[in-house]
């Protein structure tokens, strides 16, 4: 970056960010409207770099972009044209553990069908759990064709 002499004449864009550093310390609450409206007014008269200096002379500097800790990437990017190893899938039945899930469902409700029929005296109702059952075969039996 070249060192700006004090006398030297600024470009339009210099202007632009020291009115964005303005408006950030009147956001920041740096500087009240007064001082932020005299400025900005300072800042469309004065021409050189030497004028610019004191309207942001007790502001703090211009903080850049900072990639957050957090999403930075731990690893190193592969070398290019190059292709990281996948690692094999050791668990080649990931259906099971909605197999699973579902099948506990299905037990409850046939729990549920068995204690009604128990407190009817052993006259047990139509067996409603058959229509948990239906999808439940249908899940269990689709994931055994599958191979990966």
């Amino acid at each position: 970056m070249p060192q700006y002499q004090p006398h030297q004449r600024f470009t339009e864009a210099d202007r632009d960010k020291i009115a964005g550093r303005l408006r950030d310390a009147y956001a920041d609450g740096r500087l009240d409207q007064p001082e932020f409206s005299s400025r900005l007014d300072q800042l469309y008269t004065v021409q050189t770099y030497g004028e610019l200096e004191p309207l942001v002379r007790d502001l703090p500097p211009v903080r850049t972009y900072q990639t957050p800790e957090v999403v930075k990437d731990t690893k190193p990017a592969p070398e290019p044209g190059s292709f990281p190893e996948r690692k094999k899938d050791n668990h080649p039945h990931h259906g099971r553990g909605a197999i699973g899930g579902f099948t506990g469902v299905v037990m409850i409700n046939v729990v549920i069908w068995f204690v009604i029929g128990l407190g009817n005296g052993g006259h047990w109702p139509h067996f409603w759990p058959v229509w948990l059952l239906i999808p439940w075969a249908i899940i269990a039996l689709g994931g055994l064709g599958r191979r990966r």
